[in-house]
């Protein structure tokens, strides 16, 4: 840890000595609206501007200096009041705070309409709308904002705060927040900035500023001079600051210079005592000339709007009572006086301060133009009324939540990761128990590391005792790993960000006793209160703040779906210094998102529902699994319809199907793979070489690579359970009603086989005659075979040995033979109604006879698995044989078993997989899209799997088109499956080219 944290530290150095303040070539600004931003002409006179200034009377103009705080959430009587302040001073604007967007923008429509002059709309939204409105979204806070590397995303989240701003009729946002937060106690600011260095808080700003500037909006600066190191709430009292001029200047100043250089529309003056700026007694920043003036103006050259903070704050109200306070701010060089408490006595006092020569009126006037200029730019020269219909719909576009997600994803911090112990690799070699501290069992945190792994989920209260810490740490001792999230905390210091002592207890003794990895969702302050006994744990992560996008993308870093790339914005002494972060890999696992992630519009694979629901509609099968990977990401998984026609079970997404000849890929294919990479076989080698159950008879010659292609001249099927039956009743002698010492292969409710039929069966297909000639047949015969030899080469019978290699080091808990002994039965999908040989409705029995006889378990049929496991196999040989950091199949042994093999004796297959068609007059197993390096199968119960490296994109269909009757073939007369597919690759080819054509 300490060569790591060194190593962090020489990076912060090198990052800080290199670092250069991005420009505008960084972010391009749009010509229509941040380019006019850099030259505002001194008089701010335009034809527009002096229209109206001159259509003011000269209270009129004293009032568009002013901002009132307004709620969306009142009473008609309240509105009215408001209302009233708008038509009989015309005031310059509103500044909304509670209440809800449809109410707000309906106000907004009013307001406008009652106004002489269109009003200033602004909001105090730092985090976006969600900070002050209900039904939107909330982005994170600026320090987790600092955490993230790519300003590109920052500038992104500006543009869409710009937009959502627009289209609530808002031209003012107050933000970016500017203040570096030196100080870890500060009890206003904190989580608000975006860290401790004047570096990352201005490229940070920067960036915001330019997004919310290109789309139309008033960015403000603030708390100017810098309220980051301050150890009191300028709403309670005026907070002092003792630094040197020179430490302000460095530290505290850099930001706002370069936010200046840089063209912000606006600065907000901060309630601040700094002697080393301004001596005056009890002179608060905001109100002092030689700070408003003198430095902002005159030293730092801004030109842009100068709006006070909030004038409602005891830091000024304290010293200056309102309409002497609105005249000072005036004084100190302000140009609008935000929230006044007494409209009429500020308008009052302002024109008697100008009668009394107090006040230069050309001097107010100035600033009058001023704001009407700024009006002009942000558009309310043309101010219409907007629309509420689909308010809630474009404020909550798929895309907001994309950006949400994305930014929270790259914020996630691993700060201590004891050798390489993330992400987690070899799930089963771990025996894993989350606990929640501060949350309830099955958050989003906990649900999606039960995605991964099988998971023993827990909880406790912050502040219980200890018997119930006790307890706890006695049902936790049996693992031998146990997640720890403390969650559900605060943002404020005062309260040690929602961290008690028995939190603190408790962590730090199970990570002395057990490997912990823990989680905090909360500022990075919090983990100085563990001390170093934190560094106990095998892995610490900051995940900063609550909320699905953070705890599901955390749990994704954990095991590899998703990269840490985030940096500590602060330092949290001694452990972590500032920039503190450690990378850990991604795209090991699938990760869980939306098609909206990879480029996809979500409403463009409505077809595959439309395809899903048709089948249903014209029984083509009672219900269906659909899960679609595409870049590594689970972008669709769903279930249509019921368990049968006959009852009102929908299918979930872990119910279990069987996926019939779906088991020759996932299971006889993959473990010849694995035993061809460890030199077990040579597939240009025989099949009686490794299978002694040959010798002497015509399968011994056979191939391996010509059984795989399906041309080893071998029979389609064998009806083996045809011998079994006696006037279509099966024979005594073959089959009993109940489990025995000779009778214990379990084909179907109360029917066992007799043990030694099994050897029958193996006659019969060994001497079974070859066809005469090689060309393509498909057959299950060789994978019967192949299961045996898997068996004698390994000593494990096959479904043993794919859970050992394959299944559990995967994480893959639904895929499995025999599911009755694992599964619920209610999990179980139904398949045939089976009249001819079982006589009865098959559920949890392998539906194929043949692997029935074998017991349920062999290389043709025999797999259960719900479509998201199937899924994930398939992303592992679309990986090029690794998943989860652990190479399962070598690359190149994944590129010889997907290839077409035959091509010249008409042979689309690979080794073991479907291919595309080669011919044209062939029915194809694909989508017409699906490239020829696709690859895959399908299966008799209504299976399909199907990956393809060129679009990188897996697609799974399940089904149980054989219920109740095998020779319903309606889901391959409608083509469900390659209709399917292909509006796989339609949505994905339309979504590109809609994107090609938007290129200049």
């Amino acid at each position: 840890m300490n060569t790591s944290r060194s190593l962090v530290i020489y990076i912060s150095i090198i990052f800080l000595f290199n670092f250069s303040i991005a420009g505008p070539s960084k972010f391009e600004l749009s010509e229509d609206f941040s380019g006019r931003s850099f030259d505002h002409p001194y008089d701010y006179s335009t034809p527009w501007v002096d229209s109206v200034f001159h259509s003011l009377s000269r209270e009129q103009r004293i009032a568009q200096l002013l901002i009132i705080e307004v709620q969306s959430n009142q009473n008609r009587r309240y509105y009215d009041r408001i209302g009233k302040l708008i038509s009989d001073y015309n005031i310059g604007g509103v500044i909304f705070f509670r209440g809800g967007p449809v109410s707000q923008l309906k106000l907004t429509n009013s307001w406008q309409r009652q106004a002489q002059t269109p009003l200033f709309i602004s909001m105090d939204a730092e985090w976006g709308l969600g900070m002050r409105l209900d039904s939107t979204i909330s982005f994170p806070r600026q320090i987790t904002l600092g955490a993230i590397s790519n300003e590109r995303l920052i500038y992104e989240l500006g543009l869409e705060m710009g937009w959502q701003s627009r289209r609530m009729g808002i031209q003012i946002n107050f933000s970016p927040v500017a203040d570096v937060n030196s100080n870890p106690l500060n009890p206003v600011i904190n989580s608000r900035s975006f860290g401790e260095c004047r570096y990352n808080v201005s490229r940070k700003s920067l960036a915001m500023m330019f997004g919310m500037q290109d789309a139309g909006i008033i960015a403000s600066a603030k708390h100017f001079p810098g309220h980051g190191d301050t150890d009191m709430d300028s709403h309670h009292i005026l907070p002092w600051i003792f630094h040197p001029r020179q430490e302000i200047d460095s530290i505290h100043l850099f930001p706002f210079r370069h936010l200046i250089n840089q063209g912000i529309h606006s600065v907000m003056t901060a309630h601040l005592g700094i002697p080393a700026l301004d001596a005056s007694p009890n002179m608060p920043s905001s109100l002092s000339r030689g700070i408003v003036n003198d430095l902002l103006q005159d030293e730092m050259g801004f030109r842009g709007l100068i709006i006070t903070d909030a004038l409602n704050m005891k830091a000024v109200t304290d010293f200056y009572p309102p309409g002497k306070l609105e005249v000072q701010a005036l004084l100190a060089g302000n140009d609008i006086l935000l929230m006044p408490d007494n409209v009429p006595l500020a308008v009052r006092s302002i024109r008697q301060a100008i009668d009394e020569q107090l006040l230069d009126e050309e001097y107010v006037n100035r600033k009058v133009k001023k704001v009407l200029y700024f009006k002009e730019l942000a558009g309310l020269d043309k101010v219409r009324p907007l629309s509420v219909s689909n308010l809630y719909k474009d404020l909550n576009a798929s895309r907001v939540h994309k950006l949400n997600r994305k930014l929270a994803e790259a914020s996630i911090t691993i700060v201590h990761n004891q050798n390489d112990f993330l992400p987690l690799r070899r799930l089963d070699t771990l025996s894993i128990a989350a606990l929640s501290i501060g949350s309830s069992v099955e958050n989003p945190f906990q649900a999606m590391l039960s995605r991964y792994a099988r998971i023993s989920n827990y909880s406790i209260s912050k502040n219980h005792n200890l018997q119930q810490a006790g307890e706890i740490k006695r049902q936790l001792s049996d693992y031998n790993l146990v997640i720890i999230s403390i969650q559900g905390n605060s943002m404020f210091p005062g309260r040690n960000y929602g961290i008690n002592e028995a939190t603190i207890n408790l962590v730090n003794e199970l990570s002395k006793t057990q490997n912990v990895v823990l989680n905090v969702f909360a500022s990075p302050y919090s983990l100085q209160s563990f001390g170093d006994d934190i560094l106990n744990s095998k892995a610490i992560m900051v995940s900063y703040q609550d909320g699905r996008d953070f705890e599901e993308a955390s749990a994704q870093v954990i095991f590899g779906a998703l990269p840490a790339r985030g940096r500590l914005p602060v330092s949290v002494i001694p452990n972590f210094p500032i920039y503190t972060g450690i990378n850990t890999p991604g795209s090991l696992r699938i990760r869980y998102s939306d098609p909206e992630d990879v480029g996809i519009n979500s409403d463009m694979l409505k077809r595959v529902d439309s395809i899903a629901l048709t089948g249903i509609e014209e029984k083509a099968f009672p219900g269906c699994q659909i899960a679609i990977i595409k870049d590594g990401a689970l972008i669709y998984n769903r279930s249509f319809g019921h368990h049968t026609y006959e009852n009102n079970d929908a299918v979930k997404n872990s119910d279990i199907y069987d996926l019939a000849s779906l088991t020759k890929i996932i299971a006889t294919t993959a473990a010849l793979m694995k035993l061809s990479d460890e030199g077990l076989i040579d597939i240009d080698g025989p099949l009686g070489a490794y299978l002694p159950l040959t010798h002497g008879t015509n399968k011994a010659k056979l191939i391996f690579r010509e059984i795989l292609a399906h041309q080893a001249r071998l029979r389609s099927w064998i009806p083996f359970y045809l011998n079994t039956l006696e006037d279509g009743v099966p024979r005594p002698d073959i089959f009993h009603a109940h489990n025995s010492d000779l009778f214990t292969i379990q084909v179907a409710n109360n029917l066992f086989m007799n043990n030694n039929y099994r050897d029958s069966i193996f006659h019969y297909l060994l001497e079974s005659e070859l066809l005469s000639r090689r060309r393509y047949i498909y057959s299950d015969l060789g994978f019967i075979l192949f299961a045996e030899m898997i068996e004698n080469l390994t000593g494990k019978r096959i479904d043993a040995y794919l859970a050992d290699t394959f299944f559990k080091p995967m994480g893959l808990k639904n895929i499995t033979y025999n599911p009755l002994e694992k599964h619920a039965i209610n999990r179980l999908i139904p398949t045939e109604n089976d009249t001819l040989f079982r006589k009865q409705s098959l559920r949890g029995f392998v539906h194929d006879p043949a692997a029935a006889m074998l017991g349920g378990v062999s290389g043709h049929a025999g797999l259960f698995s719900n479509a998201k496991d199937v899924a994930i196999f398939m992303q592992m040989l679309l990986q090029d044989g690794s998943y989860g950091g652990v190479e399962f199949i070598k690359p190149s042994t994944v590129r010889e078993f997907t290839t077409t093999q035959f091509a010249g004796n008409q042979n689309r297959r690979a080794l073991g997989f479907d291919k595309p068609s080669i011919r044209g007059n062939e029915s194809s197993p694909a989508a017409e899209s699906a490239s020829v390096l696709s690859f895959g199968h399908s299966g008799f119960t209504g299976t399909y799997a199907w990956a393809d490296p060129q679009e990188n994109m897996v697609f799974v269909f399940l089904s149980n088109r054989v219920h109740p009757e095998a020779s319903n073939r309606k889901i391959s007369e409608l083509n469900i499956r390659s209709q399917m597919h292909q509006a796989i690759y339609d949505a994905i080819f339309s979504q590109r080219f809609i994107l090609n054509t938007r290129l200049p």
